[in-house]
């Protein structure tokens, strides 16, 4: 028996993008045993509506506020979990056009490997030329994987990736702490291989990938600091030295970008809350 995916995408004011983004899940998805997820973060530009009436097929979940990253994917692995007790998960960004047969792709990786617990596809720009899709997080920084095999790695890109149900009943949803975004696919895998289970790279499983897609239609939000103390917060939680190194190394990066005080702060914020946590366990 084909196992169930539930297919989740997060969108506030993205009508457009999501648009696109289904269209190619029903057109390039040859796997047939999957549902589709649409969580509106408290959209105004009639998102809601064109879902309603144009994509029947599609399940949607109006929130009443804005969730941010963690908060809304949080809302839809939950009512996955309700509806349809799903096997697996698949988190896709809504400003994407995923290729053909990436979701059997990226099945038959994480059926290849036993131990994986998360997987990740592969992703494109828009004119199609390579993105960074997963790689290795160290104590210095980040090496990328740029190759075309399957390979065991200890991060994949939030863009889009697939986990399965019993590394959320052990782990938990992800942290809400990582407030409204960054970071907290990198703190997921992270609790993922300290529980024991594999990140492994799906290169055939492919999808193109805007970037900023929703992100670009939140008002009120610096995403400069959000960066910064969302990172602080990763290294100084997991790689304590890291954390040293990715602070001089960001001292010197943001010249003119943005003022050394709010950087500062920034770091601050993220080393104080380090340890505090916003994870729910949806299977207790």
């Amino acid at each position: 028996m084909t196992k169930l995916i539930s297919i989740i995408i997060l969108n506030l004011n993205g009508k457009k993008f999501t648009k696109n983004c289904l269209n190619s899940i029903k057109k390039n998805t040859s796997y047939r045993n999957y549902n589709v997820i649409v969580i509106d973060n408290n959209s105004t530009d009639g998102s809601q509506s064109l879902i309603k009436s144009k994509y029947k097929w599609v399940d949607l979940v109006e929130n009443k506020n804005n969730r941010g990253f963690s908060g809304g994917n949080n809302d839809g692995i939950k009512y996955a979990i309700k509806k349809y007790n799903p096997d697996y998960f698949y988190l896709l960004n809504n400003d994407t056009l995923v290729e053909k047969n990436w979701l059997s792709e990226v099945i038959k990786t994480v059926e290849r490997f036993p131990n994986a617990g998360i997987v990740g596809s592969k992703q494109l720009t828009l004119n199609r030329k390579p993105s960074i899709s997963a790689g290795w997080i160290k104590f210095f920084g980040v090496k990328y994987y740029w190759g075309d095999n399957e390979e065991e790695v200890n991060w994949v890109s939030g863009a889009g990736f697939l986990i399965k149900k019993c590394v959320i009943k052990k782990i938990g949803l992800l942290d809400e702490m990582y407030n409204p975004v960054y970071y907290e696919e990198s703190d997921w895998e992270k609790r993922a291989i300290k529980n024991g289970f594999k990140i492994i790279h799906s290169p055939k499983s492919l999808f193109l990938h805007k970037g900023g897609g929703d992100s670009s239609n939140e008002k009120g939000v610096n995403f400069n600091l959000a960066f910064y103390i969302n990172r602080s917060r990763f290294f100084s939680k997991y790689f304590i030295f890291g954390f040293l190194a990715r602070f001089i190394t960001d001292f010197y990066r943001v010249g003119g970008k943005m003022p050394i005080g709010d950087l500062i702060k920034a770091y601050y914020t993220g080393f104080k809350n380090r340890n505090k946590t916003k994870i729910i366990f949806p299977y207790n």
